[in-house]
């Protein structure tokens, strides 16, 4: 069968890409990226959120353990307070169980007491644990103790720090006596007349506008 050159060269340039269709392509691209790029760091703060719920309610599955083992809660106050779960080796320590007593939303590297530190060093020496070796406030047990466990859904046992500004955009994650790990948020905190419009995040510890958050210790 005998093709003629002609038809061979039209094959050919029908198989690739117009100048005009791949400035189509492009346009469509630039277009996708100007609306979809903005999303990204609101789409990676809802999935740290997610992730820090799933922190709280492992730190709460660990107090139960805590609390069968000993019969009592950690003495200890603020990061003191969870670091217990691997200082009294309820949880093994391991990079796994270490990171769950640190908010994902907030680089290592910006906590002092941490940084640099294999993970499964950073929780065994409890005299050596301050605020900065973690992103997460825990119950000021010096002056906010329980005498039984599990206690009110309205009580905070541990919350995102918060400080110096917000570990998450628009959210502070709290873990409640209950169990439950539920959200504050920036905007109803607004409304609610908690916080002054200008506020960028939720104070955690004694000065916060929050009751329940005045209960957390920092250190």
């Amino acid at each position: 069968m005998h093709i003629q050159p002609s038809r061979l060269l039209l094959r050919g340039a029908r198989a690739g890409f117009t100048l005009i269709e791949l400035l189509a392509v492009m346009l469509i691209i630039s277009i996708l990226a100007f609306f979809l790029l903005p999303q990204i760091p609101a789409a990676l703060d809802r999935a740290n959120v997610t992730a820090c719920k799933a922190n709280m309610g492992a730190i709460n599955q660990a107090l139960l353990m805590y609390h069968m083992k000993y019969k009592r809660m950690p003495r200890e106050s603020g990061v003191g307070f969870f670091a217990a779960l691997i200082a009294d080796k309820v949880w093994e320590s391991t990079p796994t169980t270490a990171r769950r007593l640190t908010c994902p939303g907030v680089e290592i590297e910006s906590l002092p007491g941490i940084a640099g530190i294999p993970e499964e060093e950073w929780y065994i020496d409890r005299d050596l644990i301050d605020g900065s070796y973690s992103a997460y406030a825990g119950r000021n047990m010096q002056e906010y103790a329980f005498r039984k466990f599990p206690i009110s859904g309205m009580q905070a046992l541990v919350a995102d720090d918060n400080d110096p500004e917000g570990n998450h955009r628009t959210a502070t994650v709290v873990l409640w006596g209950d169990g439950s790990a539920r959200e504050y948020q920036l905007v109803e905190a607004e409304q609610d007349g908690l916080i002054d419009r200008e506020a960028e995040f939720i104070i955690v510890g004694p000065e916060s506008p929050i009751e329940a958050l005045q209960r957390l210790s920092l250190d």
